[in-house]
């Protein structure tokens, strides 16, 4: 009896000491495939679509005046028998970190001293442009912009001596793209070519639909 008793201990004693090292096993097992697959779930790369909206939420964290820039160009033309000089400041605004939407005021001075002429031409000039990251500080974009402008002429008549003057509105109507230089921030120094859909030999303002500038932002 005392040999059976021993032997039956010996046999529990066996069975228990499987089945807690099957559970051991099988916790190790388990926790091991749950931090490879944790670690697979840290690594994992994040999409574009991910990246987009990371790089969106950030922006729309920051301040106004982070998301505003002031910029534009100047240009100066001096000859014999003309003078030519433009300004045209800009402001815009950053809806995205891409795209950019904004408005500028144009001023034209033009004068044909061999012919008593002169204009004096005020305008305005909405756009809006979205920015394609090429590498570090280097994006080009596409552009599309409305240029209108009232003309304001006086010359005088050759053969009545009176000083003539009028007024007419002109617009163009631009489509084109650039290349951005950034400059801190958000600055930059922008190389556009422009191109005028509205383009009318006949009745247009400037002799060619083609508009070529270098703006400055800060």
């Amino acid at each position: 009896m005392k040999n059976i008793t021993s032997t039956f201990i010996l046999l529990l004693s066996l069975f228990l000491s499987q089945t807690v090292t099957a559970q051991v096993y099988n916790y190790v097992e388990d926790s091991t495939k749950t931090q490879q697959s944790t670690q697979q779930e840290q690594y994992k790369r994040p999409t574009n679509q991910e990246v987009d909206a990371l790089k969106d939420q950030k922006h729309s964290d920051k301040p106004l005046k982070d998301k505003i820039f002031f910029g534009g160009g100047l240009g100066f033309g001096f000859s014999s028998y003309y003078t030519q000089i433009v300004v045209q400041p800009m402001a815009g605004y950053m809806i995205t970190p891409n795209l950019q939407v904004g408005v500028g005021l144009v001023y034209e001075y033009f004068e044909r001293k061999d012919v008593d002429y002169k204009e004096n031409n005020y305008g305005i000039r909405p756009f809006a442009r979205y920015m394609i990251e090429v590498r570090d500080g280097l994006r080009v974009f596409p552009q599309a912009e409305y240029y209108g402008f009232s003309n304001n002429y006086e010359y005088r008549d050759n053969i009545s001596g009176e000083k003539v003057s009028g007024s007419q509105w002109r617009d163009q109507f631009l489509i084109g793209g650039g290349v951005s230089q950034g400059i801190g921030k958000k600055g930059g120094i922008n190389f556009i070519a422009l191109y005028d859909v509205s383009y009318d030999e006949q009745t247009s303002y400037y002799s060619s639909p083609w508009v070529f500038r270098i703006e400055v932002a800060f």
